[in-house]
């Protein structure tokens, strides 16, 4: 057992070997070489400095979702964030990075507080959930947040919305090794079983589109109106308005639902899942991925991208 492995125990309980699959939504992923579960910021930022310090390269695991992690799994250390404290102070609500996004959202409706209903349904954390600028049904986080704590170089520091360069499912902390500690919502005052309405229509809306299979959410970005090569009369009205045509949209026009390679495949349900079908390695999907691509693109001129992140 070597030395790495016990001071890594100081900050949370600490695993050799763990394989990753199990924590994520899509199911692959192959063992971490060190893998440590926080549930305290205080001991998640010392370990951060830590491993910085040290010069260990690390990968942070929240909720699982939105995620593609290799076969062969990943070297270093693998930090699962469970951070889980929550507050309310007034109509702000405080997350910590590790707390399930959508206990939020449960806590909104709880405490009789509205804006948060667009998330309804959402997989994945808090701290997740701030880094790829979630947003479902005309709601994102850019609009929702209104103050985040991050690790940043060994210093804590605090950030408005206006810091952290969201755009359509992107910020800046995809592009560097800031990390998301914890996000402050301010809400307004509303009427819960007008919220619950609202959040039963949205899950009504999806229940056929989710597959029961494994995978990691809408895999593809959605097309902005502006990039559609076609004239815009022939797109659905709702696309025009909403200025971006579904990636799901896309690839079902070109018949790729059941489209399988390996043990992956194109959702029956929805075009913009790619499901875990039967035991499907990364290999599998990223092969996948690339004949998705290739006929969409052939088929429609469009290049797809991906919104998932892809750990190789």
């Amino acid at each position: 057992m070597d030395s790495l492995y016990k001071e890594l125990q100081q900050f949370g309980d600490v695993s050799l070997r763990k394989f990753l699959a199990k924590f994520t939504t899509f199911k692959i992923g192959g063992p971490a070489d060190r893998y440590v579960e926080v549930t305290d910021t205080k001991k998640f930022t010392d370990l951060l400095n830590f491993l910085s310090g040290r010069g260990v390269d690390y990968f942070l695991l929240g909720g699982g979702s939105n995620v593609l992690l290799p076969d062969n799994g990943l070297r270093g250390v693998v930090i699962r964030v469970k951070t889980n404290k929550m507050t309310v102070d007034g109509n702000m609500i405080m997350a910590e990075a590790g707390v399930s996004f959508g206990a939020v959202v449960t806590k909104a409706v709880q405490q009789s507080l509205t804006g948060l209903e667009w998330a309804t349904g959402l997989p994945g954390t808090v701290g997740g959930a701030v880094r790829g600028n979630a947003g479902a049904v005309g709601g994102d986080i850019a609009h929702s947040v209104s103050k985040i704590k991050i690790w940043q170089d060994s210093e804590i520091v605090e950030l408005t919305p206006d810091d952290c360069a969201f755009g359509y499912r992107d910020s800046m902390f995809k592009r560097s090794t800031t990390v998301v500690l914890a996000a402050w919502f301010t809400l307004s005052p509303g009427n819960p079983r007008e919220s619950l309405a609202v959040m039963q229509e949205i899950l009504k809306k999806r229940a056929g589109h989710y597959p029961s299979y494994p995978s990691a959410g809408s895999f593809f970005k959605n097309i902005p109106l502006k990039d559609w090569p076609h004239p815009t009369s022939e797109l659905p009205a709702a696309f025009v308005e909403a200025g971006r045509v579904p990636a799901g949209w896309i690839t079902e026009q070109a018949g790729l639902k059941g489209l399988a390679v390996g043990g992956a495949m194109v959702s029956r349900e929805h075009g913009n899942f790619l499901i875990n079908h039967k035991d499907a390695t990364q290999a599998d999907v990223l092969a996948l991925v690339e004949e998705i691509k290739a006929k969409v693109y052939n088929t429609s001129g469009v290049e797809l991208e991906e919104e998932v992140q892809i750990v190789k």
